[in-house]
């Protein structure tokens, strides 16, 4: 088989996105613990070491595996298993400065999106879950006429907290990580 019509049956059939992590020409976005650096200089910077993992409280660290390409042994965060509860101990023990210490305050993880459509209180259903969960209380969700929920992009520290709590299904809340 020629070596040009080889390469056109991987990037064709999508073999090779697959082993790379690519889905629909686009990788997937991890949302990574709190203090990471820019996805490219994380990626290369990570040791893949774990103890990030390890010395998560909450256990809300996990790491990715083969199905995630090139973030294989990376750590990552699912808010709907379990949010971050931002004790910032994973900061503290990267070597290598791929997580670095950062004040609370001061945490972008990622950032949540509100599907107005699923959420229950814009439905004039009585729901305030997720923001009185939220660590950063009336600051990134605040309620819009004293009942819609609405995100504040300047507070929201993508902790997971409102996505993990919320009572709709689907969920009508999601953190998305930020592009910044």
């Amino acid at each position: 088989m020629e070596r040009r019509i080889f390469i056109q049956m991987l990037f064709g059939g999508g073999i090779l996105g697959s082993l790379l992590g690519f889905k629909k020409g686009e990788a997937e976005k991890l949302l990574r613990p709190p203090g990471a650096e820019q996805e490219e200089i994380f990626l290369a910077t990570c040791a893949r070491c774990g103890k990030c993992a390890e010395v998560c409280p909450v256990n809300c660290i996990k790491i990715a595996h083969g199905e995630k390409g090139l973030a294989i042994g990376t750590p990552y965060i699912v808010p709907t298993e379990r949010p971050c509860k931002l004790c910032m101990k994973c900061t503290k023990v990267c070597t290598t400065g791929a997580l670095k210490p950062i004040q609370k305050d001061e945490v972008r993880m990622g950032l949540a999106e509100i599907d107005y459509d699923l959420c229950l209180a814009r439905k004039d259903e009585d729901c305030r879950v997720c923001h009185t969960s939220c660590p950063q209380y009336n600051k990134a969700i605040w309620l819009e006429k004293y009942k819609y929920p609405t995100i504040n992009k300047e507070y929201c520290t993508g902790c997971g907290m409102c996505e993990h709590v919320c009572i709709a299904s689907p969920k009508a809340i999601h953190v998305k990580p930020r592009d910044d």
